[in-house]
């Protein structure tokens, strides 16, 4: 059979069930074709971007100038560790000691940081981040690849798709930013390869509610704000997909729609424990986005400012980065309206055409920005004061936009295949939709980010001169590696790490499995410091008498035991605990300052 998709509305089923057999009339086991995509997307992604990191698996490498990537190095052990000593893993008196933090509303990813586990607990959780970081695009491809080839039933025409969706700018800035929690997607194209199994009738019913029960519990449990996002998508596709099925489909489709609602459900209930103390344990402090995390409408064509393939005239606009989480590139978007004006009578292609549309109308946020100017109020603006999304980012619907190019992309390479136009134009038509499709891609890894810029950080300003034997290193100071902060440190005595380094105290802590406590560390923009110090420890910046008394006072209500400089990364103020009368020692790339009289523990 033909797949015939623009001249007939022959619908989903028929569509792909000809291409499903064509398949198997080869021999082809899906088992393999998506085995081998996932080897092409893991080694395309290694050899493109992922060379400076599997090289140095077991040392920190992403974005040691953040806070981010030592915090989920941090949580990567927090979860076995909590889990494995039947403690509560929401609430942790590790850091932020003596107090402690609440989890509930931090980005923990907990699917993720168990799934991990066995990989954390033999080789470590700097290994294992890494790991995850090398592993979440290509897996993320592989689930668009298998959405992709069961919708169109066509191999070679769904493996661009999941580069689309896998290798895009929003995964990969996320990437050499260390947010996991932002790149773990393959969840979403494997819902939608649930409910394609379902329409065709190979999965039924009670699969189809069991399997997507499971998909959406752990879709909460790896990023809780992209649960709430994706509940908004999911109504939206419903009423899209109601409106375009036609009226012989209504019924399959509030079938669909009724049998998602119960699988919503049971995903709720696998997710009350930690519903319920989230929701107790709300913070106030969640604040609504700026305008710069909504979508720029120009930076979905203007690539980086960096990137524009010697077009210099094209600089004054894309000056800003506007495309630093969502460019797409003109051809992909011109298969995206070629592939509607042409096959618009297929219901799966009108589908894709509104539901773009739609993503980038929410993606938009309160107000639209074009050219980085804000220019008007949009109708729907007012959503974002709704509970579930008052403190998310409207920018990041855009993964959304990219899973409907993806299938788009190929909807487009199988379609013109065997159109009408086909008889008369084979050939042209064939060379010219690869063209296409390969400029797309092309135009999309052009304006690409690589673990190549952030593995090798720039030296932090105010560096400090004092010890050119040091150079600013990555590596893990000795002092942890070698286990001499055992001879420095009781068990469980709160510490205060500081460094230049992001988040040092918890990467060094996570190393250690939680040997010693530590005051400060970061968990959220919006409920901890930036820098990962306690303000009582902050003050030391400038050294007037004020802010010694202030800290003299942190430290006895505090009970914290000692200060820990990361030499490598230090700067000319964090030296300053020594002037005031603290014991220091130089031992393994570290300074540690003991309290002295007037410091003394708690």
């Amino acid at each position: 059979m033909r797949w015939a998709i623009a001249v007939r509305d022959r619908g989903l089923a028929d569509a792909t069930d000809s291409g499903v057999r064509e398949a198997g009339r080869r021999g082809i086991s899906p088992v393999l074709q998506g085995l081998f995509a996932f080897i092409v997307y893991l080694v395309a992604f290694i050899f493109a971007f992922g060379q400076p990191l599997i090289t140095h698996l077991s040392t920190p490498q992403v974005g040691q100038v953040e806070v981010d990537p030592n915090f989920y190095i941090w949580a990567w052990r927090w979860w076995p560790y909590a889990v494995s000593h039947w403690i509560n893993p929401l609430y942790s008196y590790q850091i932020g000691a003596p107090g402690g933090y609440n989890l509930a509303w931090a980005t923990t990813a907990p699917s993720a940081a168990l799934l991990m586990w066995p990989v954390t607990a033999g080789f470590g959780a700097i290994t294992s981040f890494n790991l995850t970081l090398l592993l979440a695009p290509p897996a993320s491809a592989w689930a668009a690849f298998v959405a992709a080839r069961r919708l169109t039933g066509r191999f070679w025409a769904a493996l661009p798709a999941g580069v689309v969706y896998g290798f895009n700018v929003y995964t990969l800035d996320h990437e050499v930013s260390g947010q996991p929690n932002l790149t773990i997607n393959l969840l979403l194209p494997l819902m939608v390869y649930l409910v394609v199994l379902w329409w065709q009738g190979t999965l039924g019913r009670t699969g189809y509610m069991i399997w997507m029960t499971v998909a959406i519990a752990l879709e909460f449990y790896t990023f809780v704000e992209a649960f709430a996002e994706m509940t908004l998508m999911w109504v939206a596709a419903l009423v899209i997909g109601f409106a375009v099925a036609g009226r012989a489909a209504w019924s399959k489709v509030g079938r669909l729609a009724l049998q998602t609602l119960i699988a919503y459900l049971g995903a709720v209930v696998l997710a009350l424990p930690y519903l319920i103390y989230a929701l107790k344990h709300y913070p106030t402090t969640l604040t609504r986005p700026e305008p710069y995390f909504s979508l720029d409408l120009s930076g979905l064509v203007l690539p980086r400012w960096d990137r524009l393939l010697g077009m210099k005239w094209w600089a004054a606009a894309a000056g800003h980065d506007l495309s630093a989480t969502t460019y797409v590139g003109i051809p992909l978007l011109v298969i995206w309206l070629l592939l509607a004006i042409f096959c618009w009578s297929n219901r799966v292609t009108r589908l894709l055409a509104i539901g773009l549309v739609v993503v980038v109308a929410i993606a938009a946020g309160p107000k639209l920005i074009v050219d980085g100017k804000q220019l008007f109020s949009l109708p729907w603006g007012g959503m974002w004061n709704w509970p579930f999304l008052r403190s998310a980012e409207p920018i990041r619907f855009i993964v959304y936009g990219y899973l409907v190019l993806a299938m788009a992309l190929a909807m487009w390479l199988a379609a013109l295949d065997a159109s009408r136009l086909r008889r008369a134009w084979r050939w042209v038509l064939g060379s010219g939709r690869w063209l296409l499709a390969l400029v797309a891609v092309a135009a999309i890894f052009a304006d690409l980010p690589t673990f190549a810029e952030v593995v090798v950080p720039p030296a932090p300003r105010n560096w400090t001169q004092a010890m050119p034997s040091l150079p600013l290193t990555n590596q893990i100071p000795a002092f942890f590696t070698t286990g001499t902060y055992r001879r420095y440190i009781s068990p469980g005595e709160i510490v205060v790490v500081v460094s230049q380094r992001g988040n040092a105290g918890m990467l060094f802590q996570a190393y250690t499995n939680f040997y010693f406590r530590i005051a400060g560390g970061f968990i959220n923009a919006s409920l901890t410091q930036v820098d990962a110090l306690p303000l009582g420890v902050d003050v030391m910046t400038y050294l007037t008498k004020p802010n010694v008394a202030e800290f003299d006072a942190y430290m006895k209500a505090s009970g914290v035991g000692a200060i820990i400089v990361e030499q490598a990364w230090s700067e000319k103020w964090m030296y300053n605990f020594g002037k005031i009368g603290m014991k220091a020692t130089t031992v393994g790339g570290v300074v540690v300052y003991q309290p002295g009289p007037g410091q003394a523990s708690g």
